[in-house]
């Protein structure tokens, strides 16, 4: 007897609340685009975005969260913070930071996506200072992975690839 499965499978429902999520912050704006409006487009019901999703800010920064872990898990390895960059930059292929930076006014992006962004500036602080930098040097590390990701985000398609923005900020 064959399993009734219902609903969308677990890995396409999330990409699809994604692709709704961006589409619909371009269409109408961040802020009058409502958790509802994402789950309708994506054919899912609103549980199912907070299955995969705290807040409607998260959806646009899931690529920044793996590139957080992935950083977590190669620093794990032993691997030299440069190294570690490296790495995580070389296969880096999220698209929602560059939304985020480079469509903010576009999406009419609010405060909460701003406290979101701090919450993943903090994490990637921790994990600097979990590395072999010296600790009067996390923050300003921090800051300059963080400027080098940005001036990657806005470069606009003809960007070149991420390690290029860290080692010209002499971080890999």
């Amino acid at each position: 007897m064959a399993s009734d499965q219902r609903g969308r499978p677990r890995s396409s429902s999330r990409e699809a609340l994604e692709e709704a999520a961006t589409e619909l912050f371009l269409e109408h704006g961040y802020q009058a685009t409502t958790v509802d409006d994402i789950a309708a487009r994506a054919g899912v019901s609103r549980a199912t975005f907070f299955n995969y999703f705290p807040t409607k800010s998260a959806v646009l920064w899931v690529g920044v969260d793996q590139a957080l872990d992935e950083l977590e898990h190669a620093l794990g390895t032993g691997a030299s913070l440069a190294q570690s960059l490296a790495s995580v930059a070389s296969a880096f292929g999220g698209m929602s930071l560059p939304l985020i930076a480079s469509q903010a006014e576009a999406m009419n992006t609010g405060d909460d996506v701003l406290a979101e962004a701090g919450k993943r500036i903090i994490t990637l602080s921790r994990l600097v200072a979990g590395s072999s930098i010296s600790p009067d040097r996390v923050w300003s590390t921090t800051g300059e992975i963080v400027g080098a990701c940005l001036e990657w985000a806005r470069a606009g398609v003809a960007r070149e690839g991420l390690p290029h923005y860290l080692l010209s900020h002499k971080l890999i």
